[in-house]
Parts: structure tokens; sequence; C-alpha cells
């Protein structure tokens, strides 16, 4: 059922669904302020906290640096503005033509709404493994609709025209370990603190270190949690053993094992797409494993499910960053340069040529419209550029190769990165992209009745996070020394000296082998071929006589072919639709 929030003229100001507690008003003589989304913010607290702001900005401003994960709206005689999360999990689009601007935190309901139609080459951009560069994979594949940064909010003055205006800086990496560990603690206590309360029932995945983490916080907050692993069916997969390790040092976790069988594997119903989601993501993939796991949640009575999505992109260092530490400290980073190429096996001189290299970011949108030309150009070079290597699958249609070699060329000039640095820049890009996929499994999760939390994506997590020295984060002899150094009070000494990850490749490539018929049935009767973007004959010999590359290349053509076919339903009335 739909829901309205009204506006102090008496009309209609918002309206979606979303579940209760999750929108909380105040009203403030003329101005309105809400927020809508996982926090604990009560309207005397709004009242509290936005009181002397006057203006639409201000007042989303007097809430920005509460815990949880939420978007700002207010309303006040001299316009609206309108913010979601710095790491961008919460989105703001809108589209203008003609009257006042609609704003939502879906693009697909704006298409809905205004009768926007797909832009193919928005979508052949779509297609770039591993995802599009900064800004590209950020824009929606809708035309006249438009993404707002996460580092910006949007503005809407009297008449409803839309503004962007900058309301972030990036923080200064200047904090020292020991310090930004604290303010993480802190943090990540708080996010978890605000997805309920003590003796409320709670699931957390019980895997990685960062799930993990989450898990023994909400034990510490006299939580009921429920700690879910499923268990890969790779077997030098480690998360298994180290999750019961978890449970029995943790204690007063309920420890549930999803055998390797028993979850659905990657690709599972990818011919019956339930999900509409607003852009083409890779999450679909995982989207039935995903489910299941929430379902299972559900069953143990448990509303909320932590999850440690965020935590890679936050948490660990990006092998560009020794560029930015080779300002500060030249030797330190030379060492570590060596250690990355000997672990990488990057070649001396390639690793050389990247460390030298001074082209600006402009200048490496044209490089990655060259990759193009090349077979699988710069897959396996030394990762110190600003962005991954891109490619496009080997079944993309000549003319839409060239589409997305000309768009690159064509933005080239205009590029700006989010920072100056390339180690920063590809922090935040990573996170930006990372959270996308996070967004898209947390609104299949609203389907069956669970909030999917991602404590670290948190505004608060993200600042602190961002703020420690270089130094003392890009160490290719640790892992995550952040997150170890913020739990050391809280997980046991032998799971903080993890250091291992699980690796998903093999569960992908036998979960493409079962449902190889319905990839081949997708490739039949591709809509991405009768748009001209692929090749469907060649898809379908590849996934008959799959390659090295085929399955790397294949999730973002599945992506976008799930994507369209679910979008040629109607809406449906009960949809998951929020704002």
């Amino acid at each position: 059922m739909l829901q309205t929030i009204g506006h102090a003229s008496g009309r209609p100001w918002l309206v979606g669904r979303w579940q209760p507690g999750e929108a909380v008003t105040a009203e403030l003589g003329p101005n309105r302020l809400a927020v809508l989304g996982e926090h604990r913010l009560s309207a005397e607290d709004l009242l509290r906290l936005a009181r002397g702001a006057q203006d639409p900005e201000r007042l989303c401003a007097s809430v920005q640096d509460e815990p949880g994960s939420f978007h700002a709206i207010a309303s006040a005689p001299g316009g609206v503005a309108v913010q979601g999360s710095l790491s961008g999990y919460r989105r703001v689009y809108h589209h203008r033509a003609g009257g006042p601007a609609l704003v939502s935190d879906r693009a697909d309901v704006l298409a809905a709404l205004t009768g926007a139609e797909v832009d193919d080459e928005a979508l052949a951009l779509r297609l770039l493994t591993p995802f599009s560069p900064w800004p590209m994979f950020w824009q929606p594949v809708w035309r006249g609709i438009r993404a707002v940064r996460p580092d910006e909010r949007l503005v809407l003055d009297l008449a409803g025209t839309p503004r962007a205006r900058r309301r972030w800086q990036p923080p200064e990496p200047s904090l020292d370990l020991e310090t930004a560990a604290v303010g993480l603690h802190q943090a990540l206590s708080e996010a978890v603190a605000v997805r309920g309360g003590p003796g409320d029932v709670i699931s957390s995945d019980l895997s990685g270190m960062d799930s993990t983490s989450l898990c023994a916080l909400a034990v510490r907050q006299g939580r009921n949690v429920v700690g879910l692993t499923c268990v890969s069916p790779d077997p030098l997969d480690d998360d298994l053993p180290w999750a019961e390790l978890a449970a029995r040092e943790l204690g007063k976790v309920t420890h549930e094992v999803v055998a390797g069988d028993a979850n659905p594997l990657p690709y599972t119903d990818l011919h019956e797409p339930a999900d509409r989601f607003d852009e083409p993501t890779a999450a679909v993939i995982y989207r039935a494993g995903f489910l299941a796991t929430s379902r299972r949640a559900a069953d143990h009575g448990a509303r909320v499910r932590l999850t440690g999505f965020g935590g890679d992109e936050l948490l660990t260092a990006d092998p560009a960053l020794q560029l930015t530490l080779l300002r500060t400290h030249p030797r330190l980073a030379l060492r570590h340069l060596r250690l990355l190429r000997a672990a990488y096996r990057w070649k001396r001189g390639a690793t050389l040529r990247a460390v030298l290299d001074r082209r600006s970011y402009g200048g490496w949108f044209d490089s990655l419209a060259d990759g193009l030309a090349a077979e699988e150009a710069g897959f396996n070079g030394p990762m110190l550029s600003w962005g991954p290597p891109v490619g496009l699958a080997p079944w993309t249609a000549p003319d839409a190769r060239a589409t997305v070699r000309r768009i690159l060329r064509d933005h080239a000039s205009a590029a700006t990165p989010l920072q100056d640095d390339r180690g920063l820049h590809g922090r935040l890009a990573g996170l930006y992209a990372g959270a996308a996929a996070g967004r898209h499994l947390a609104q299949a999760s609203r389907r069956v009745g669970m909030t999917a939390a991602l404590p670290y994506l948190d505004d608060q997590v993200v600042k602190v996070a961002l703020s420690v020295r270089t130094a003392d984060i890009a160490l290719p002899q640790q892992y995550k020394p952040l997150i170890v150094r913020a739990m050391r009070d809280v997980l046991p000494e032998a799971l903080r000296s993890r250091s291992t990850k699980a690796d998903t490749s093999i569960a992908a490539l036998r979960g493409a082998d079962r449902h190889r018929a319905a990839l081949l049935d997708l490739a039949e009767r591709s809509r991405l071929a009768e748009r001209g973007l692929i090749d469907g004959a060649a898809l379908r010999a590849a996934l008959e006589t799959p390659g090295d590359r085929t399955f790397y290349d294949l999730d973002q053509t599945l992506a976008a072919e799930t994507w369209l076919r679910v979008h040629e339903r109607p809406i449906p009335g009960n949809g998951e639709h929020n704002r």
C-alpha cells in the first residue's frame, strides 16, 4: 500500500512504501524534515537537531552526523533538498520535463512516471567488464533521468528547478591507525545498534572478517544472534572452520550451517527474473542464493540481516594506494611495490612504466578506448592506474563496440576523477561500484520481509575508514589492519589473525554449468541482440564451448539481458518500490 507524507501546503510531499519505523518526520513551523531508512531518530530528535535551521540544505545537514543509513528530505518556503548516503548505497535520482522536477530513490519509478525510455548507448556501456569507469557506471540507463553524486545533495528551488550542490569532501587521510581504529569501533557499534535493540533476534552472516565483526558486536549488545554460514563448493574455502571457531568463541550465537548443495548456485532462476532493479546489475547472478539465506534468517524470527558488504572496498588496500604512499613514504612504497610485483607476477618493465605513468584521468579514458580494440588488453598488468582495465565480451556487436569506444573518447577531455590522486580516486570509485550490488540485493530481500543491513556503507563508518593514514593501511603483508585493530576487544586474537578470504569462482562455474540450458535459451532469444548490442549466435557458441574467459565476460551481459526482460513487463501494483 502506498503511504503519503504531507507538505506544509497540504499537498502530498512524499509518496512511497516503507516499513514501520523507517519514516520519521518533524514539522518546524512552515518547514518539514523527514528521514527514511535505518536509523534510531524520533520526531523529537529531528526537532532538536534542526532547531534554528531555516533553509532546506541546513535542515538536511542537521542529521548528517547521526548513525544509520537513510535519506534526508527537507522542505522550506525557499524550496526542497534531498540527500542520500556518502557510499552511494542510498541514491537520489531526478527528472524534469517542463514542470517541477520529480525526485526518487529509484530510477525506474521516475521512468514509469515520465515515460522515459531506455538509452541504448548507456546500456552498451553497461556491457563493459568488470564495470564502466566513473562517472559512467553511476548514471542511469534511462533517457532524461540523472543521478546525484554521493557527495552532493539535490536542491529544488520554488520553480522545481533541480541543481546539485556539493555537501561533502572526502577527509584527508591523516588519522593514525590507533585513533582510526577507535573511531571505526564506535561507528560500527552504533551502526549495529541502530538495527534493533537488546533482546531482538538479529541475523548476521558469519563468514569473513567483516561479517564476523558485525556478528560479534551484535552479541556484545545483548542481541539474540543467528549466525548463518553458507558452505562453498570450493574445497579450499575455509569460511566454515573460521565461522565455527567464531560461534564457539563468541557464545550466545545460534549457528546455522547451510550445506553447499542446499543453497542455490549462481545463475539460478535467471530465465525467470522476479526482481525489478532500476539498472542492470550483476547481483542478479547471486540473487537466488542471497534470498534463500534471507529466508532462513526469517525462519529464525529475524527481521534484520547484517551483511559485510562494503567491508572489502573500505578496508582492503588497493595496489594503487602505493602511488599515494610514494609521495610521503617513498622507501616504504617501493618495498611494498616489490612485494606486490612478486605476489601478482607483474613484469618488472610494466610495473616501472605504471609507476612512472603521469597520464591525466582523461588520458586514461583515451587508453581505455584503445584497449577495446585488443582482446583482453591489460587484464594481467599492474593494477596501478586510475581504475581497472575494461573490456567487452567477444560476442559484443561491432557497432556496439564502436559506440562504446566513441563515448569513451568523447568523454575523455572532460573526464574528472573523484580525487586528483589515483589511489584515493580508486577507493571512492570502488566504494560506489560495490555499493550498487549491495543495494540491489537488499532491495530483493525486502520482498521476503527481510531488511538486509550493510553497516560498512553507513556514512559514519565511511568517514572514519577513509580518514586513516595511507601508510597504516597500504600494507601488502597485512590483511585489513584497520578492522583487525578496531576489533581487538571484540574478537578473540585467533579470529583477528585470519588473513584469508573466500573465492566464489568455483560456485559460479558450477552454477553456469548446471544452468547452461537456461543460459542458452537467453542467448537464443536475446533482447540485447534485438537492439543490436550483441551477437546472439556468438554468445550461444561461447556458452556451448566455454573458454577460460567466457564466464568472466558473461555477468555484465546477463545483467543487461535479464534487466531488459523484466522491464518488458508492467510494474505490478504491489511492487517493492520505495520513494
